[in-house]
């Protein structure tokens, strides 16, 4: 089969491997469709794959890291133990997968599991692996396209949460800083969660009109104006009830820190790499009270299969964030055009 693989930092290359068998518990599942997120970046070009294999045994093979966490396909081969499951079904995987059983997996989420659970690997080839296949891969109903599918195994999911987590509802008021996809999901979670003014910052004029249709009513261009000032005056000075951060920068945390009200929620959703810490200002106002939140990708079938019913009956509809379209064989020509985001590059389907 074809396979991405990390070669080195920075650099991923296509390698013919062998078809994996499914062990215990596990699934091998027919990609029809990957795509490239913000987190395979991080893994590409800041930790070393020495470093992921040692947080997470056994994902390392001897050609480098099989990469790839989004994907959606149909069931071609079934572990033992596997009960859900069968040749012939079209499923999706969580992007981070949990064992079922561990205290975090049964009182806090499948995203932080502590007994085996992983980050997804190798989804960006013809064949993949779903371990704990019970727990964390879901069926995808007839009326939801790939494309609306795949985007539920991470970035809907993790955008969501941000609002959810945040416990922003009814006519509040969110600033939503960086409009990249999962920015973007968290702008149509506010949306759909019925939120009121919602806000969107970004630097990329492509990416501020597409949150207008996902449906931010203020949009900011952080490169022309001063985002914090604008957002302090589009809310009388109050600041808003809900801030995301959705990059993982240092200054747009800050950001978030000074534009929330008294006694409301920063949402982090980004990832930052090798930023070892962050801080945020303790005599702005907005300190007082202030709560803040993180979120991992929520996982697990439970959570897909919701997702799954958003999408079913049409009350979400994110297939727009697919602005490219690529053969497998030229992925490592998506991660360029991911890294340099030009285009108006967003998501890039991927395809055998």
């Amino acid at each position: 089969m074809l396979a991405c693989i990390k070669t080195a930092n920075g650099k991923v290359e296509m390698m013919d491997l062998p078809v994996p068998e499914p062990a215990e518990g596990e699934i091998v599942i027919k990609m029809s469709m990957a795509t490239v997120c913000g987190t395979d970046m991080h893994f590409l070009d800041e930790f070393p794959s020495e470093m992921v294999n040692g947080i997470y045994p056994g994902v390392l093979r001897p050609e480098g890291l099989p990469m790839g966490h989004e994907a959606v396909g149909i069931v071609h081969a079934v572990g033992p133990g596997v009960t859900r499951f069968q040749p012939g079904d079209r499923v999706i995987s969580s992007c981070l997968v949990g064992c079922g059983k561990c205290h975090e997996c049964m009182t806090v989420d499948h995203s932080v599991c502590s007994g085996g659970g992983r980050v997804m690997f190798g989804c960006q080839a013809e064949y993949y692996t779903a371990p704990y296949a019970d727990i964390n891969v879901a069926r995808v109903p007839d009326g939801v396209s790939d494309e609306a599918a795949v985007l539920v195994t991470d970035i809907i999911s993790t955008g969501f949460g941000a609002i959810e987590r945040a416990g922003a509802g009814f006519g509040d008021s969110v600033a939503i800083f960086a409009q990249g996809p999962l920015g973007l999901c968290a702008t149509a979670g506010a949306r759909a969660r019925g939120c009121g003014l919602i806000i969107a910052v970004d630097a990329v004029p492509e990416r501020l009109e597409m949150s207008k249709k996902f449906g931010a009513n203020v949009v900011i261009n952080a490169k022309e104006k001063d985002a914090v000032a604008e957002i302090m005056a589009l809310t009388n000075n109050q600041g808003v009830d809900v801030a995301v951060e959705a990059v993982g920068t240092q200054p747009t945390f800050e950001a978030c820190t000074r534009v929330v009200r008294r006694g409301g929620t920063v949402s982090s959703i980004g990832v930052y790499g090798l930023t070892p810490q962050v801080s945020m200002p303790t005599l702005s106002p907005s300190f007082l009270h202030r709560r803040i939140v993180t979120t991992l990708c929520p996982s697990g079938r439970d959570r897909m299969e919701h997702l799954l019913a958003l999408l079913q009956n049409g009350s979400v509809d994110l297939t727009a964030l697919f602005t490219h379209r690529l053969k497998l064989a030229d992925a490592p020509k998506a991660y360029y055009l991911f890294r340099s985001k030009t285009e108006g590059v967003l998501k890039i389907a991927i395809t055998p």
